[in-house]
């Protein structure tokens, strides 16, 4: 006989699942209807629509990586642990939140996805060398200009 999970306890009074990454990083998973755990997008089986998806996800995707692949990893991290950590960079999110699902769905060409790759390639060895406000800087300059380029407002 199975145990039907009590949906009123947190994840971490029963050692469940705790989001990691994204705007409800440090949240409690939810649970489906009969108390089971929900799972993540990644592995609900669902596929993600072109349109949907976000600037380093439209790189990688073209350099045929994972959504769990290193490089989205490690800017993940990068998000929640220093940009969230402080009110400019939770702004700089937001706004990335706002224009990026639209700059991406217009964001087709090879060349032009090479050189947001080479960006984030630029951000992620920063990053690992601490240098953290010129990662920031290098990838809000790449929004900016794809948004200038895509959307035709400049933030």
């Amino acid at each position: 006989m199975s145990e039907k999970k009590d949906p009123s306890k947190s994840p971490r009074d029963t050692n469940g699942p705790v989001v990691k990454t994204g705007p409800t990083a440090g949240q409690n998973r939810s649970r489906n209807e009969d108390g089971s755990w929900r799972k993540k997008r990644s592995d609900a089986g669902e596929t993600k629509k072109k349109s949907g998806c976000f600037l380093t996800s439209a790189a990688c995707r073209f350099k045929g990586l994972p959504d769990d692949c290193n490089e989205l990893e490690k800017l993940r991290q990068f998000r929640d642990d220093y940009l969230l950590s402080s009110a400019e960079g939770t702004a700089m999110v937001e706004h990335y939140y706002s224009v990026a699902p639209a700059i991406a769905q217009r964001l087709t060409e090879p060349a032009e996805l090479e050189q947001v790759w080479q960006v984030i390639c630029r951000c992620i060895v920063a990053i690992q060398a601490g240098h953290n406000e010129l990662a920031t800087n290098e990838y809000r300059a790449m929004v900016h200009v794809l948004q200038r380029k895509h959307l035709g407002v400049v933030a």
